[in-house]
């Protein structure tokens, strides 16, 4: 056999070599991006299923202690005033909102971290909105500085300055129809 040959048969099986070595890459690659995915969405169910929880433990903690929903909805009338709560359901109230608005934070921040609801906070800003449209809420906003991220304080301190927009344009048109 001579020279030419032996280094023909040699390039051939490098080429081969090569092309085996290329389809193994891309295997591993097409793996390795579908375990990514699978990885991706399992966070994204995850975060969906905290925002359900948290959710849930304030509903049901307002259900098995119907005192906090009066409460509550005490609160929402007022919080500055002397007549509507005690100093002991004004704490108990503010408690009450940081952790609804806690669990709204925690929902909006997972929601920033893992886009995972294709409708983005779209919900969450319907139940803030619902929030924030009780004067108490806002007094007691006023009143108190909570401990929250800069983005959730941005997002709330940017709906209530909304509210109060759609209150301040509503009043007139209630005015005129009493």
């Amino acid at each position: 056999m001579n020279w030419e040959a032996l280094a023909a048969i040699s390039e051939a099986t490098g080429t081969v070599a090569i092309l085996v070595s290329l389809i193994y890459v891309a295997i591993q690659i097409r793996q390795s991006t579908q375990q990514s995915i699978r990885s991706v969405k399992a966070h994204e169910l995850a975060a969906f299923e905290r925002n359900v929880d948290s959710a849930n433990r304030v509903r049901e903690m307002l259900i098995l202690h119907p005192e906090l929903s009066e409460l509550l909805l005490k609160g929402f009338k007022g919080f500055k005033g002397k007549d509507n709560l005690h100093a002991h359901d004004k704490f108990r109230f503010g408690m009450l909102l940081r952790n609804i608005l806690g669990t709204m934070q925690g929902a909006y921040f997972r929601h920033l971290v893992v886009d995972h609801d294709p409708q983005g906070f779209a919900g969450g800003i319907r139940l803030l909105d619902d929030l924030l449209m009780h004067t108490g809420v806002r007094e007691w906003l006023e009143s108190n500085e909570p401990d929250w991220r800069p983005e959730f304080r941005t997002l709330v301190e940017t709906r209530v300055e909304l509210i109060k927009s759609r209150l301040a344009d509503a009043a007139p048109n209630i005015d005129a129809g009493t």
